[in-house]
């Protein structure tokens, strides 16, 4: 206890730790936050050292024990975590995409989804979704272009980004037909695969629904430009 800071304070930061104990249990059972993650540690982390400072006002040997192992622990998790982000290696063709796409993800969580995935050199006609068929893989078009058809016919063009992100958690049917149109580099990952991600950890659901509604928000405002471009031509 240091000297000239009242008691009061020292009750109030306990209190505070209680708080947080109580509010990382509840964000963590109700999946807003998950266990394996950085901000259920730091909580952690912060309500045992805000509870051992209240304890300097009110010692108890045992809740004292607890916090200083409480905060050992989440010291060594926080380590372990930081460690393997740095060791999760990205090459430039992978930070590209993940920084445009998914900029939630950490370095263990990107690698983890790549891995999952695969880069593949597509030649021009190479079918990215049927359209009325059902969408089996995410797609990202990193380079290239790709025609898109409906009724046979071609009705627009998507030169980068995401394809089939409306609909491949359900495996719902591909409102269009895609095919490359010339030499182009795509990266696929599976609906199967996505689907077992997200249901094991909830902070990649969320990184990912936001990556995907980013993208097709910003494909919808490309495409309200060109056609309001287009009007102002015609007029």
């Amino acid at each position: 206890m240091l000297h000239g800071i009242p008691e009061e304070f020292y009750h109030g930061v306990g209190y505070c730790g209680v708080a947080l104990y109580l509010g990382a249990y509840a964000l963590l059972q109700t999946g807003v936050i998950r266990g394996n993650g950085y901000p259920y540690v730091i909580l952690n982390f912060l309500a045992a050292s805000f509870v051992l400072v209240g304890l300097t006002v009110a010692f108890n040997l045992s809740s004292a024990i607890i916090q200083i192992f409480w905060i050992i622990i989440s010291l060594i998790g926080l380590t372990r975590m930081l460690l393997l982000d740095r060791m999760a290696r990205l090459n430039d063709e992978e930070n590209d995409f993940v920084a445009k796409i998914f900029p939630e993800f950490s370095k263990t969580t990107a690698r983890r989804f790549l891995d999952h995935g695969i880069w593949l050199d597509a030649e021009p006609g190479f079918r990215i979704t049927q359209e009325h068929e059902p969408v089996t893989h995410l797609t990202y078009l990193a380079k290239g272009s790709a025609d898109v058809f409906s009724s046979s016919k071609r009705i627009g063009k998507v030169v980068a980004g995401l394809v089939g992100e409306l609909n491949v958690m359900k495996k719902g049917p591909a409102s269009a037909t895609v095919r490359t149109a010339e030499p182009s580099r795509i990266f696929m990952i599976s609906s199967e695969a996505l689907v077992a991600m997200a249901a094991a950890d909830v902070e990649f659901r969320r990184a990912l629904e936001s990556g995907m509604s980013l993208d097709t928000r910003s494909k919808l405002v490309a495409a309200n430009k060109a056609l309001t471009l287009q009007k102002a031509a015609a007029e």
